[in-house]
């Protein structure tokens, strides 16, 4: 039986009945491949930097995450799409081992909080008419951090088309791309697990919409995650990895011809890291921010006093009494000055739970550590954790430690001057 329209339940979902799916997408390419570019088109966000055309330095330094809201037709289901805009390997600033720390260290800190990858974006300028040794490492990198029983979550996406008076190159190149297996062809012809290929038009949002919806529902395991923090895994080094040894190969044949041997020396450190200490030296540089803010805090707080104190008193020698109601300032100012401190204690502990959060002690071949060394100014390498911090250590679960930021600072918080002129 057919009920009328009239006499049927309509129900619309509400703001309060919409379920909200998390979905991480990867956006990867070298620097100038026009990653900012589609995550700007997709999310309408003109805010985001883009580089200017034939910059060879990258304009995305740290590892971003926009995101676009996009509701699934006739459901109260809306795909919070967080896109990663990653930095470009090879952008005139960094090292590509810098690079893949930044990049490896934020798809790992969330496979352990459980915020899994729908998928990885690649882009690739068209207008390029070759892919050189750069380039093919990069990609070589892709297929070894996402795994090859994994490329069907990868998207490799062409960008700049129409960018050249040349269309029949770039369609030439599009097939050379396609059909080369130290290019896309080997990623493209992987069997059921192939990758797909799609084109980029920056002047069509939805056109960039439809590259992103297959990977809505979808989730993966990448393989630098497995190899690098799952518990079931061999906790590798950055280095050690499938897609560390990439680079690994690249840093011999960098010490053989002779490139800075700083520079060299700084990419092995990185690759010898495991999960634990780029944790570690994440949550230490913003510890050590925190730090600086807060002792210029405490240096404003005291400057402060000094004005309000010396002016009172300065003003009641010259009007010989009258002046001393400039006091009647300093209580207001000492009300201030107890909420900065607040908020200054609040930012640390948010910053230790932030940091247990991350740190759970059954993903970590140490066993963890007390997030209480972030709030310990003598804590300057991981050395310095694995005695008093360890969570395996019994006595690191009381530890008071002289010196941390985390006991409460004494301050004069009020100058009890007696006037003489006051009775």
């Amino acid at each position: 039986m057919v009920v009328p329209m009239s006499q049927r339940n309509l129900r619309v979902p509400t703001t309060a009945q919409k379920e909200i799916r998390e979905i991480y997408i990867l956006v990867m390419g070298l620097t100038g491949a026009g990653k900012s570019t589609f995550i700007s088109v997709v999310t309408e966000d003109s805010t985001i930097p883009i580089g200017d055309p034939g910059d060879l330095d990258s304009v995305t330094d740290q590892v971003q995450d926009y995101i676009v809201n996009i509701p699934l037709p006739r459901s109260n289901i809306i795909y919070e799409v967080h896109l990663i805009d990653s930095p470009g390997f090879d952008d005139g600033t960094h090292t590509d081992c810098i690079i893949l720390n930044r990049i490896a260290n934020f798809i790992n800190t969330h496979y352990k909080l459980g915020k899994i990858l729908a998928g990885v974006l690649y882009l690739h300028d068209i207008t390029k008419t070759k892919m050189g040794g750069v380039g093919q490492r990069n990609l070589r990198m892709l297929e070894n951090m996402v795994g090859n029983d994994k490329w069907d979550n990868c998207t490799l996406v062409t960008t700049k088309w129409g960018c050249t008076t040349d269309p029949i190159g770039e369609e030439a190149r599009e097939k050379q791309l396609v059909n080369k297996d130290n290019y896309f062809g080997e990623m493209l012809g992987n069997g059921d697990r192939t990758a797909s290929m799609e084109r980029f038009d920056p002047k069509s949002k939805g056109r960039a919409l439809e590259i992103i919806k297959p990977h809505l529902k979808r989730k993966f395991e990448p393989l630098i995650s497995k190899e690098m923090v799952d518990p079931q895994g061999p906790m590798l080094s950055l280095g050690k990895t499938s897609a560390g040894k990439i680079l690994n190969d690249g840093l011999e044949e960098l010490a053989e011809m002779g490139t800075e041997l700083q520079q060299v020396s700084e990419s092995r450190e990185l690759l010898g890291r495991k999960f634990d200490h780029m944790l570690f030296e994440k949550y230490k540089a913003e510890r050590d921010k925190l730090m600086r803010e807060q002792k210029r805090h405490k240096a404003g707080r005291w400057a402060t006093r000094t004005i309000i104190v010396g002016g009172a008193i300065a003003a009641t020698i010259v009007t010989f009494g009258p002046g001393a109601s400039a006091f009647a300032l300093e209580p207001a100012y000492e009300t201030y000055a107890s909420r900065q401190r607040s908020e200054d204690k609040d930012k640390m502990v948010k910053l230790q739970e932030k940091y247990k959060e991350e740190n759970q002690a059954t993903l970590s071949p140490s066993g963890g550590y007390n997030p209480q060394w972030l709030s310990d100014k003598r804590v300057k390498s991981m050395d310095d954790l694995s005695e008093n911090y360890s969570l395996r250590s019994s006595s690191s679960l009381d530890l008071s430690p002289a010196g941390t930021l985390a006991e409460t600072v004494t301050e004069v918080s009020s100058f009890a001057i007696k006037d003489p002129g006051i009775p």
